[in-house]
């Protein structure tokens, strides 16, 4: 599934990355000092992450609700609808990585609970989501009343072919997402960005004010809204892509 602000980029094979390239480095990064293993991609998109996978040594398995958008050659793909049930076996996977899924989801707490199905106990999941709560997005929330573009049926029919799979309709924010994992029986390991934003210094008078305003909140308060975590480095003053990994109990 293509990201709304995604930058396509091919490799040696004629792959195309629909996410972020920066987000694919880091998982593969990640990914390289875990043990070898069964891993999920999905969704998969053309191939191209678990292509490189892989090659590290990883028995990977693809699944999209786009097959005609796969490409890459000797990997496992089964069609697959993260808001219905998925058609693998229980308890089989060591890994799965979801890279920009979550937020096209119609469900994105169905394709949570098939992620604990699939995993085996001990299995980790790789996910990422936009950065909703960035200060850009923020400021661009609080300025428009949109976190993405608004898109108009003439937008649907031409740029989405109305697919709403292609669309961000689904704004899976940390606090949203953390809440998912747990209810699910995951424990959040690690939490990281794609990369940094060089021009996140232009609002940080704007961060120091309302993490000022926050330090006089009642403890209770800041633990309540998670504040350690949602007005941390990485979401606040983070990049576009939030990068969660999850252990299954």
């Amino acid at each position: 599934m293509k990201s709304d602000d995604s930058v396509c980029t091919q490799d040696a094979r004629g792959l195309v990355t629909l996410a972020r390239i920066e987000t694919h480095e880091k998982i593969i990064q990640f990914l390289q000092n875990e043990r070898r293993g069964k891993l999920l991609d999905v969704p998969s998109g053309t191939g191209i992450l678990s292509s490189k996978l892989k090659e590290f040594g990883f028995e990977c398995c693809c699944c999209d609700i786009n097959p005609e958008m796969f490409k890459a050659q000797g990997i496992e793909f089964k069609v697959a609808d993260l808001n219905k049930s998925v058609p693998l076996e229980t308890n089989h996977f060591d890994f799965i990585t979801c890279i920009d899924g979550l937020e096209h989801l119609e469900n994105p707490h169905n394709a949570i609970r098939e992620f604990k199905r699939l995993l085996k106990k001990g299995g980790k999941l790789f996910v990422a989501i936009p950065n909703y709560l960035n200060i850009e997005r923020r400021m661009k929330f609080l300025l428009t009343g949109s976190f993405t573009k608004p898109v108009s049926q003439e937008m649907f029919k031409e740029r989405f072919n109305c697919n709403t799979a292609m669309m961000h309709i689904n704004f899976v924010s940390y606090p949203t997402l953390r809440f998912m994992l747990e209810s699910n029986g995951f424990h959040i390991t690690k939490l990281d960005i794609d990369r940094p934003k060089p021009k996140m210094i232009l609002l940080f008078p704007i961060t120091l004010l309302i993490k000022l305003y926050c330090w006089f909140w009642p403890k209770k308060a800041k633990e309540r809204y998670w504040l350690k975590e949602t007005l941390s480095k990485n979401i606040f003053s983070g990049g576009n892509t939030l990068i969660i990994i999850a252990e299954k109990s």
